[in-house]
C-alpha cells in the first residue's frame, strides 16, 4: 500500500512537471525575439525547477527566457543555462588575447548560436591554424571556421577585436 502511495505521489509529480513544461514552452514560443532569432532552447522540468539549456543570439534573450520561464504557474525555480552568443565571442576572443601565438593579431570573433568565424589578417598559415585551435577549445563554442587572409607582410597588433 505505502508503496502504490509513493507511486501515485511520483506520478502525480511527474504529470505537474509535464504540464509545467508544456506552460514555459508556450510562453517562450509566444514571444516574438525569441521565436523570431532561431534560439535553441532546451526545457526540462523537475520539481517544479525549469532548466532552459541551449543557444540564444545576444544576453538580453538569455535574460527574458529565465524572466518569461519564472512568471510562469507551478514553476518553483529557474536554473539558466543558456549560451548567448556574446559570452561565446568574449571567452574566444579572451582564449586569443592569452595564447602567446595569436595575441600580437586583430582577429575579428563573431558567432552565430555558438558557431565561432575567425576574420582578420594572419601573417602565416601557423597563426590561422593556432587561432582555430585555440577557438574550437573554448568549451562555449560548438567549432570554428576561419576567413583570415593570410598576408606574410601584415605587421602584428597588440589587441584581439570582439564584436
Amino acid at each position: 500500500m505505502g508503496e502504490q502511495m509513493a507511486q501515485s505521489a511520483l506520478h502525480l509529480e511527474q504529470e505537474a512537471d509535464r504540464r509545467t513544461r508544456e506552460r514555459v514552452r508556450k510562453v517562450l514560443w509566444k514571444h516574438e525575439p525569441l521565436r523570431a532569432s532561431d534560439s535553441s532552447i532546451q526545457l526540462q522540468v523537475e520539481r517544479g525547477i525549469v532548466r532552459l539549456s541551449g543557444r540564444v543570439r545576444v544576453q538580453a534573450l538569455k535574460q527574458i527566457a529565465a524572466y518569461l520561464a519564472r512568471s510562469v504557474e507551478g514553476v518553483q525555480g529557474v536554473q539558466n543555462d543558456l549560451v548567448s552568443d556574446s559570452e561565446v565571442v568574449r571567452a574566444v576572443a579572451d582564449a586569443l588575447a592569452a595564447d602567446p601565438l595569436t595575441r600580437p593579431h586583430v582577429l575579428r570573433v563573431d558567432a552565430s548560436l555558438g558557431q565561432v568565424r575567425l576574420a582578420g589578417i594572419a601573417p602565416s598559415l601557423e597563426v590561422e591554424r593556432r587561432a582555430l585551435e585555440v577557438a574550437r577549445a573554448v568549451p562555449l563554442a560548438l567549432d570554428a571556421v576561419s576567413a583570415i587572409e593570410i598576408d606574410p607582410q601584415a605587421a602584428s597588433q597588440p589587441t584581439v577585436v570582439s564584436s
